[in-house]
């Protein structure tokens, strides 16, 4: 128990560090990640994290009065974002088949997992801010600054997200430019499908991808 515990902080820490690079210098990051023997110890550890929004965002919806909607709600975030994530790593890997530069279906999850970071900050800070300052907000000029910095706040970790998708592609295929603008015409076709079918069941306004 001792030796797995201690396994864990130091797979922490190692993750920790690659979050922290894939922030200040994700294309070095990415290519040592990419380069190294590759566990699933960052989808793990990303996965618990995503969880932990799940309940949160469970909680805010519909508090602790009713635990089976809870319960509900909690069990359709959860199967629906692992669809999209399971859905998007198969898309690359098949996508790449067909472009033959198949790349490690391992290497791929892995990558794409720290791709959830900007998703996961977005959707977290969107939970808090729902809870500070909820709707409907106001055309006040303090509420036209918070309006201005939300979309900047956006529009800057989307930034962030489209370098880690390139990313993934870059070294998870190990495809240049314009076979990733290939792929991404097909991955744009799976997440407008995606975000349609997840808003139609209530699921996700915005896709967890």
């Amino acid at each position: 128990m001792a030796d797995f515990l201690i396994k864990t902080l130091r797979q922490f820490f190692l993750f920790g560090r690659n979050v922290a690079g894939c922030l200040n210098n994700p294309y070095i990051t990415y290519r040592k990640i990419a380069l190294e023997k590759n566990n699933l110890w960052p989808t793990a550890f990303i996965t618990l994290f995503s969880l932990a929004y799940f309940e949160f965002t469970g909680l805010i919806r519909t508090g602790f009065g009713n635990p089976i909607f809870l319960t509900v709600k909690f069990n359709s975030l959860v199967l629906t974002a692992s669809i999209g994530f399971i859905g998007c790593v198969s898309l690359f890997y098949l996508l790449g088949k067909l472009i033959k530069k198949t790349g490690s279906f391992k290497t791929l999850t892995v990558l794409w997992s720290y791709s959830l970071l900007p998703t996961l900050v977005w959707f977290f800070v969107t939970s808090c801010l729902y809870l500070i300052l909820p709707p409907p907000r106001t055309m006040s000029i303090l509420g036209k600054i918070y309006s201005v910095a939300y979309i900047a706040f956006s529009i800057s970790l989307l930034y962030w997200k489209i370098i880690l998708y390139y990313l993934t592609m870059r070294f998870g295929l190990k495809i240049e430019i314009g076979k990733i603008i290939l792929i991404s015409v097909g991955f744009v076709a799976y997440l407008g499908l995606f975000a349609i079918i997840s808003y139609r069941l209530g699921v996700f306004r915005i896709p967890f991808i």
